[in-house]
């Protein structure tokens, strides 16, 4: 049987970035005695993004045309007025499987920068907290198909049933917390750790995860084939250890991009060049180096969603970056 598709959870979001030419200190009031706040911020300028961590993945996914994808998730009435549907639907290696609720809205991010690059952040979930009610295995007939799934950031309860469902399925995961880390309890967290052959964060919630189930890097290479560690600006860390059990702790640095001018979205298009190499055959460590290349593309336009890359660029900037290409990138 010919594993090539993989399956990608999370959350499809709309991104409104707005900016604000003043300090948002002399926008704001507080009373700390009465608990009274009031602000008053006036943007200057909006803008609408295509979003979400699986709409991320998804994308990159899409743009490189590889593996063949199904994205799950859960959205509302204005998916497909706003354009959302029609820009993922540009993308024939992509399945689109979502459950649609006409009474409530896509998950949608509002963020205002100021001068000083302070952030406000407001974030309504909308229909992105029904995805606990996805049944995988009435979505996907052909689970043997699926070389991996990655199980993104949601609702603690929808990662939690997703792990269940896949291990039942015997879909191997990638397991990617994210900013919920600090919301799951314990004995729950390790079980997903248990159920999942690969775990991705960022060195904070990495961190958070060890805390928060008490376990150190050798104990999580006790459930999972590898940790990954993503570092930003600094690259990222894979640890891993082989047949012989010994542990191997490699640094992988980042590409070099044409130009910065978002940040936003490098770590999901980092998922999406893992989940590519896997799909190719690619070491775990070929996977990561991949992900270094594609999420260095997202960051050379403004939102998550507006880059393009191929097959030709990303050969040349892995050989840039790592004096060598991979052979499974080389026969494509």
């Amino acid at each position: 049987m010919l594993k090539n598709k993989v399956l990608v959870l999370g959350s499809l979001a709309f991104d409104y970035i707005m900016g604000f030419k003043e300090n948002f200190i002399n926008a704001i009031s507080i009373n700390h005695d009465k608990e009274e706040y009031q602000s008053t911020v006036t943007a200057d300028s909006r803008h609408k993004f295509f979003g979400g961590t699986a709409g991320n993945i998804a994308y990159n996914l899409g743009v490189f045309n590889i593996a063949k994808v199904s994205l799950l998730g859960s959205v509302g009435n204005d998916f497909e007025r706003l354009g959302y549907k029609e820009h993922i639907n540009q993308f024939k290696n992509v399945d689109l499987l979502v459950d649609v609720y006409e009474d409530l809205f896509t998950a949608a991010c509002y963020i205002v920068n100021d001068i000083k690059a302070n952030q406000m952040i407001i974030f309504h979930g909308g229909a992105l907290d029904r995805c606990k009610d996805i049944d995988l295995k009435e979505k996907i007939s052909n689970p043997e198909e699926f070389i991996y799934a990655i199980n993104s950031t949601q609702s603690v309860e929808a990662m939690s049933n997703f792990a269940i469902q896949l291990s039942d399925l015997e879909i191997p995961s990638i397991f990617d917390p994210g900013q919920v880390t600090p919301l799951f309890q314990k004995e729950n967290l390790i079980n997903i750790i248990k159920k999942s052959e690969i775990l991705i964060g960022n060195s904070h919630e990495i961190k958070q995860i060890k805390e928060k189930s008490g376990l150190n890097e050798d104990n999580l290479l006790e459930y999972s084939k590898a940790v990954i560690i993503t570092r930003g600006s600094e690259g990222s860390v894979l640890v891993y250890k082989d047949e012989n059990n010994k542990i191997f702790r490699i640094n992988i640095p980042i590409a070099t991009p044409v130009q910065t001018v978002d940040t936003t979205g490098a770590g999901d298009g980092y998922r999406a060049g893992i989940l590519t190499g896997l799909t190719l055959g690619m070491t775990i460590l070929d996977s990561c180096r991949l992900g270094a290349i594609i999420g260095s593309f997202v960051v050379e336009t403004s939102g998550a969603q507006t880059h393009k890359f191929d097959i030709t660029t990303v050969r040349k900037r892995f050989f840039r970056t790592f004096n060598y290409i991979s052979p499974e990138l080389e026969k494509i």
